[in-house]
């Protein structure tokens, strides 16, 4: 035998993850072809297929390049290979897709990649000014994918038929644009095109489209303006008039507006950009970022007063092409308040409305609507509001639960989420894919769209639920349509799912801690909870601890008044001499003779009534706006120093459980808020209450020896609140762990719910 030459092997190899839409297969192609590879590589529905065959040594060094290779947009999440006999093979190639199999875990929508930016703006380049610049690296993926495999012909640019020097550049393996199936270019569309609703409806074309729209913003116009998930309403954000007749074309009185910058360096002149928060604006899935905002620059309407501004970056091509010339724009969701975003082309271009000045429209069809995505750093990391755009369908990987020595596959899940920031999660061969965000499924557009997504990306991953885990709200919209399904459901409570959401995420199987405070939620005893301390462990949950409940009116209803529940908690604690609000005394006939008064535990509620009886909000005109109003009075007095005011709260063990009771914190907040600076009031209730909370975690792992705490809920957004608490339970010896890859609010739960399901699953296995 020849020791000096090397065996050749031909191996057949099997490639999972996010392996199509990301340029995967030329990558592949230049990976062989640079150690002198023959063989194959095709899409084959749910993973990539590759036949690599050459001297042994070449073909080692292959598989180390393609499975250590980082930040070139693929992921490998599960590799297989085998040895198979030798082929007739002379050169490396790409082949025709094969027939479907197992879904793949599907690439996001991907921003403009630096490359493709570069050409964009050279005058020189025959994609010059082109706004619908893609290459393998970037472009629409998600929202415009008919059906696996990622081929051109299965999305929605099969309307467009490539011109003679894309289709060069498509099939040159050379090319950054070989095989990326949104190739496109000034010849052969799509075509931007504008038509202005004050002058008759006329249209325009191409660049003069985007000329004349950049005229009618400057103007101070309001446009709707087609992007990658759906329409945005754009408009400058420096103009009050302009933004005022956006809030009225929205119907959005007081929630802030985002706004998009064209650079980094822009963004600092308006807003405080930490390092951690240039890395999360940078981020493939360019979010819009909470940052605090320097000085007073913008319309006042543009914030509406809040401590942040939603900042982000372009991340397509007509964006970037809009913030050269114009600068900062004012890029919100083209929906009216509370429904779905527009997508497609025929229900904005008939939107009738004076306030609309035009619509810069493409024929390129969205087949799936996704808002932007919302996060903020808190804690020095990433903490997602909203996840959609850029995040989604991307899954939340999970360690399989049914072995193969039951002999069975693990059955497939569906999990229906909540009702407020709806989202769905499937789950199907270790993969979580959690849904685009849908808003409030009281809204019926927005439930429907909610079924509509069920079915299309049921499809899209070829998946049949075999299970459904809904919550246990008997009247949740969501619940009722899990109940529809007619399949098996497991209903599971509220606040155990956002813990189980944090335990998916970090592979947890407990027993730990579980501290979830939010607004709302259906409490196992049919009160509502909100302020909950779990024991949690694989799929048990024992309620260990809670906020002492208190007496609200409306229930659910509760949410918008502040001012009420303040009436109701200073009653209920014996503090009515401090009560002036003069609707007080029909509240407090309410409380005593019982009508429509509901007990709460609920973190949201308290904090809502703090902020009013500080004066410092009254009413939720969106959702969190007293909270985060009385969020920033606090960070306030942080930031001037302010020494925080004594607001303490009380710890005391009823039945065996622990109670936080908040009758102490609202004592102090009475009697010295015509003495203490107000922010110091409210910079200590937060302080306070994050002392409370390590208080019972300690009571109970005292009790429990347990040293891992999950953190979950929406009052957990509350950047002042959560990393107190984060801070002052590491200091007493816990191991902290939070929401990464799913909001700490409702838009999480369906990960937690996914993660319940399959421990009943798994218990039911091993009872076989």
């Amino acid at each position: 035998m020849d020791q000096g030459k090397d065996q050749s092997m031909t191996l057949k190899i099997y490639a999972y993850g996010i392996v199509q839409g990301v340029g995967f297969r030329p990558l592949v192609y230049h990976m062989a072809k640079n150690e002198g590879i023959s063989g194959t590589v095709r899409n084959v529905g749910g993973y990539v297929e590759i036949i690599a065959q050459g001297e042994k040594g070449a073909v080692g060094r292959f598989l180390t390049v393609l499975t250590e290779t980082k930040d070139m947009g693929y992921e490998i999440i599960k590799f297989e290979k085998e040895v198979i006999s030798p082929l007739a093979l002379n050169d490396f190639v790409i082949l025709k897709s094969g027939a479907l199999g197992e879904s793949s875990v599907i690439p996001p929508d991907l921003p403009v990649c630096p490359a493709c930016q570069k050409e964009l703006l050279n005058g020189g380049d025959r994609r010059f000014g082109n706004p619908f610049i893609s290459c393998i690296s970037c472009g629409p993926r998600y929202t415009i994918m008919e059906r696996l495999p990622y081929d051109r012909d299965h999305t929605a640019m099969i309307d467009f038929k490539m011109c003679e020097e894309c289709e060069k550049e498509y099939t040159s393996p050379e090319s950054r644009r070989f095989h990326a199936q949104t190739i496109s270019c000034n010849d052969c569309g799509p075509y931007l095109i504008y038509r202005d609703k004050k002058k008759e409806e006329k249209e325009w074309l191409e660049g003069e489209a985007l000329d004349q729209a950049a005229a009618a913003l400057l103007e101070g116009g309001i446009l709707a303006v087609k992007g990658i998930g759906g329409y945005h309403l754009v408009c400058s954000p420096f103009r009050e008039d302009t933004v005022n007749r956006l809030r009225i074309l929205k119907g959005r009185e007081e929630k802030p507006f985002a706004v998009m910058f064209s650079s980094i360096a822009e963004i600092k002149k308006y807003c405080h950009v930490s390092k951690e928060e240039r890395s999360l604006l940078e981020s493939r899935p360019r979010p819009i970022v909470l940052l605090r905002r320097e000085g007073d620059y913008m319309a006042p309407s543009t914030n509406k007063g809040s401590m942040y501004c939603g900042a982000f970056l372009p991340y397509t091509p007509l964006q970037i092409l809009l913030t050269e010339k114009l600068g900062p724009l004012i890029m919100t969701s083209a929906n009216i308040s509370g429904q779905p975003i527009i997508r497609e082309d025929e229900p904005m271009l008939s939107l009738s409305s004076k306030e609309l000045r035009g619509v810069l429209y493409n024929h390129r069809r969205i087949l799936r609507s996704v808002d932007d995505s919302v996060a903020k750093i808190v804690d020095g990391k990433p903490q997602l509001i909203r996840r959609s755009r850029g995040y989604v369908p991307y899954p939340v990987f999970l360690a399989t639960e049914v072995k193969e020595s039951h002999g069975e596959k693990e059955p497939s899940v569906f999990a229906a989420g909540g009702d407020l920031k709806a989202s769905f999660c499937f789950y199907k061969n270790g993969s979580a894919v959690v849904s685009q965000y849908f808003g409030d499924l009281e809204e019926s557009k927005v439930m429907e769209e909610y079924e509509r997504s069920f079915e299309d990306m049921k499809k899209l991953f070829r998946f049949q639920p075999e299970l459904v885990v809904c919550d246990l709200h008997p009247n949740y919209h969501s619940a009722r349509y899990a109940s529809s399904l007619g399949l098996p459901l497991i209903k599971v409570q509220h606040h155990h799912a956002h813990i189980a959401s944090v335990m998916a995420e970090h592979h947890l199987e407990g027993p730990v801690i579980g501290v979830a405070m939010d607004g709302t939620g259906y409490g196992t005893d049919g009160t509502i909870w909100g302020g909950e301390f779990l024991i949690c462990q694989d799929k048990e949950s024992k309620r260990a601890g809670h906020l002492s409940p208190f007496p609200i009116l409306g229930g659910d209803q509760s949410m918008r008044e502040a001012w009420k529940t303040a009436i109701c908690c200073l009653t209920h604690f014996g503090l009515q001499e401090y009560i002036t609000d003069e609707r007080s005394d029909l509240i407090k006939a309410a409380l005593r003779h019982h009508v429509n008064v509901v007990s709460s535990s609920s973190a949201g509620r308290l904090f809502d009534a703090a902020s009013s009886v500080l004066l410092i909000a009254h009413e939720n005109t969106y959702e969190g706006e007293c909270a985060s109003l009385f969020e920033k009075s606090g960070l306030s007095a942080m930031e001037r120093q302010i020494k925080p005011a004594s607001v303490p709260f009380e710890v005391s063990e009823r039945k065996g459980i622990w109670e936080l009771d908040p009758k102490s914190a609202f004592a102090a907040l009475c009697k010295e808020r015509g003495k203490e600076n107000i922010s110091a009031l409210a910079l200590g209730f937060h302080i306070g209450f994050a002392k409370g909370i390590v208080s019972i975690c300690e009571k109970l792992k005292a009790q429990y020896k347990i040293s891992d705490v999950c953190l979950s809920g929406g009052v957990f957004q509350n950047t002042v609140l959560t990393e107190h608490a984060a801070r002052f339970l590491r200091e007493k010896g816990f191991k902290v762990y939070m929401n990464l890859s799913v909001p700490p609010n409702d838009g999480g739960i369906s990960l937690g719910q996914v993660y319940l399901g399959r421990k009943y699953l798994k218990a039911f296995y091993q009872t076989k």
